[in-house]
């Protein structure tokens, strides 16, 4: 297959999102047209409890992600989706220098160049200072970045917190990864880069202790999205968390062939050589998102 290098594709490839599954749609379709009773959804105390305990067993059931000690952070918050989490760590440490990995998530430094002071992680040492920010798997390439231990232990060392967002964790091939680590303060997680419900925004915060920040407030009085709760908890339940990896993972690598890119470890993206540097995202990697193509039918 020719590859094509259109201004074009720069559009088709660039933006990241889950894969239209068919079977996925119609589940989602049947549920909403069969909301007959809105008001038993938004008044229902125990739906959001009920969604994230599911949610966090649907995460820990996954054949192809190993997660291990996520039981250090019992408190669990529902978030929209990962970003509303990412606003009260920025909050909680507004004091503190951001750092990030180039290529980690763009939502970070957009934020952060106009609120707040921050760096990239390679560009200069991590200081008690600090706050730090790391995907996992890493948002540029879909495998863990390689200096993600090292960065880990300094902020083990100097006190340093830490998030870790695994937005992209059930969407990975392979991943293992131990959370006991000091420094790690929040873990997020979002479905909607598993199921094509990103609008929705249903996402889970862990944390260590209650805090009552605005998101714990939030949780405790039940103003949440209690429509992504149901929802989610639905297609949690439809669809386990092996799933999309065992039906696309295939097709990924024939996909990846065709277009002469490497196979990332998510399923949702090809890694291309210098001739797909417009997907550049300020690391060592030419992300691109074959999405679009893992939706066709063939």
């Amino acid at each position: 297959m020719k590859r094509i290098q259109s201004p074009n594709l720069k559009l088709q490839y660039r933006h990241v999102r889950a894969i239209n599954d068919d079977s996925v749609k119609k589940f989602i379709n049947i549920e909403m047209k069969n909301l007959n009773n809105l008001n038993k959804i938004f008044y229902d105390a125990n739906l959001s409890e009920k969604f994230l305990d599911e949610y966090l067993k649907w995460i820990l059931k996954s054949n192809f992600t190993k997660l291990k000690n996520l039981k250090l952070f019992p408190f669990k918050c529902y978030s929209l989706g990962a970003t509303q989490s990412f606003d009260y760590f920025y909050a909680l440490n507004k004091n503190r220098r951001f750092r990030a990995f180039k290529g980690e998530y763009m939502y970070h430094f957009t934020t952060w160049r106009n609120f707040y002071k921050w760096k990239y992680i390679e560009d200069g040492p991590l200081t008690k200072n600090d706050a730090v920010v790391i995907s996992i798997p890493f948002s540029d390439h879909g495998d863990l970045h390689p200096q993600t231990n090292e960065v880990i232990k300094i902020c083990n060392k100097l006190n340093i917190p830490v998030l870790i967002d695994c937005c992209y964790a059930n969407v990975v091939k392979k991943l293992r990864f131990d959370f006991n680590q000091k420094s790690i303060k929040v873990i997020t997680f979002s479905l909607g880069k598993y199921f094509p419900i990103a609008k929705l925004r249903i996402g889970m915060r862990l944390t260590r202790s209650d805090d009552d920040d605005p998101l714990f407030f939030q949780n405790k009085i039940d103003y949440i999205n209690k429509l992504g709760c149901y929802i989610g908890l639905k297609l949690i339940k439809k669809f386990d968390s092996n799933y999309i990896i065992r039906k696309y993972k295939a097709k990924q690598s024939k996909i990846n062939k065709k277009l002469g890119l490497l196979d990332s470890n998510v399923i949702l993206f090809g890694l291309g050589d210098s001739n797909w540097q417009m997907y550049n995202r300020g690391g060592d990697y030419n992300r691109l998102c074959i999405t679009s193509l893992l939706d066709k039918n063939d």
